[in-house]
């Protein structure tokens, strides 16, 4: 239950600030939408290019600390948002970003398989990616809230920071009983990726992009709506992740449902804002003098007809899915 608390009030802490970034970012810095994305796609690339040492990380090194410190490192660059002033160095906080996420999801995972017994780690999964779903839902409704009734990044920051910050106390209460290294490599694929899983991968990936091509959409409720439904189909197919995997794998194949779930929300708010444009506000000064900024414009039509075609081919893939669990589970 520590664990579970611990992963809603990540993903809250996350996801509390994806429905403000893109329409905050464009006219913090004078980018464009499309530059904006860029930095969605770099936060996705950063979780996969770490996730092959993960493995070695969590054998030469207790597997909480990597966790605790992932997050933290997750929450200063949270904090560093608000002072970013330049495209690279908002490129470069999205990567590091991108790269803890991604080594706190996994550790995460691997403590709370650890820290049950084997006959319940199934169920365990089970709750643990609820709680991860549950975290996005509440984030995403809170971000888009503060997006309709707050003005820039100041209280999301806040309230992700202070998410986080309880998620870490809930994480340091639980004991993890010593394993001593067995060696790893640095580099494989172990409690990272089912390779024997892209199929219901790739399907989650679509069907995660719906809700994140909507959320930089004013208002935001539709991804939240999506994101319901995502959340009512995360027993369904975890259960057909961990069915695919072998012996020792349920953390790898639940990694995987993960990794897919975020990488496909990711690329949706890419989608978004790469569709989307800029609009350029003047604005007079009490001195007399002009300005003018950037802000993100949403063609509304546009990315619902995007999410419908998404809706579309998402259910047509699960066919093939669907067949190709059937012949391949191991479970």
């Amino acid at each position: 239950m520590r664990m579970c608390m611990a992963n809603f009030l990540f993903f809250v802490s996350i996801y509390t600030l994806l429905p403000l970034l893109p329409s905050v970012m464009v006219p913090q810095l004078g980018i464009s939408t499309g530059e904006v994305g860029g930095m969605f796609l770099v936060f996705a690339a950063g979780m996969f290019v770490v996730g092959p040492f993960h493995a070695y990380l969590g054998d030469e090194h207790k597997r909480k600390h990597v966790l605790i410190y992932s997050i933290l490192v997750t929450l200063g660059v949270t904090v560093g948002y608000l002072f970013v002033d330049t495209y690279p160095r908002l490129l470069l906080l999205a990567a590091i970003q991108g790269g803890a996420f991604g080594l706190a999801t996994t550790a995460g995972i691997t403590v709370a398989i650890d820290i049950t017994t084997s006959s319940r780690r199934s169920a365990g999964n089970m709750a643990y990616t609820l709680a991860a779903r549950l975290g996005m839902v509440v984030g995403v409704g809170a971000g888009a809230w503060m997006k309709m009734y707050t003005e820039g990044l100041g209280m999301a920051v806040y309230l992700s920071v202070a998410c986080g910050v309880v998620s870490m106390l809930f994480a340091l209460q639980v004991h993890v009983a010593f394993r001593a290294p067995i060696g790893v490599g640095y580099c494989n694929f172990d409690r990272f990726l089912l390779l024997r899983s892209w199929l219901p991968a790739i399907n989650m990936v679509l069907i995660a992009f719906i809700p994140g091509v909507l959320m930089p959409m004013d208002g935001g409720y539709s991804a939240v709506f999506f994101l319901i439904v995502l959340l009512a189909l995360t027993i369904p197919f975890t259960k057909m992740f961990v069915k695919l995997s072998h012996h020792c794998q349920r953390g790898t194949a639940n990694t995987t449902c993960h990794l897919a779930i975020e990488a496909g929300v990711l690329i949706g708010i890419a989608v978004c804002c790469l569709l989307s444009d800029s609009v350029e506000i003047s604005s007079t000064l009490e001195d007399g003098s002009r300005i003018a900024r950037q802000l993100l414009y949403v063609d509304f039509q546009l990315i619902y007809k995007v999410a419908g075609v998404g809706i579309i081919v998402a259910s047509l893939f699960f066919l093939l899915t669907y067949r190709y669990y059937k012949k391949m589970k191991v479970r």
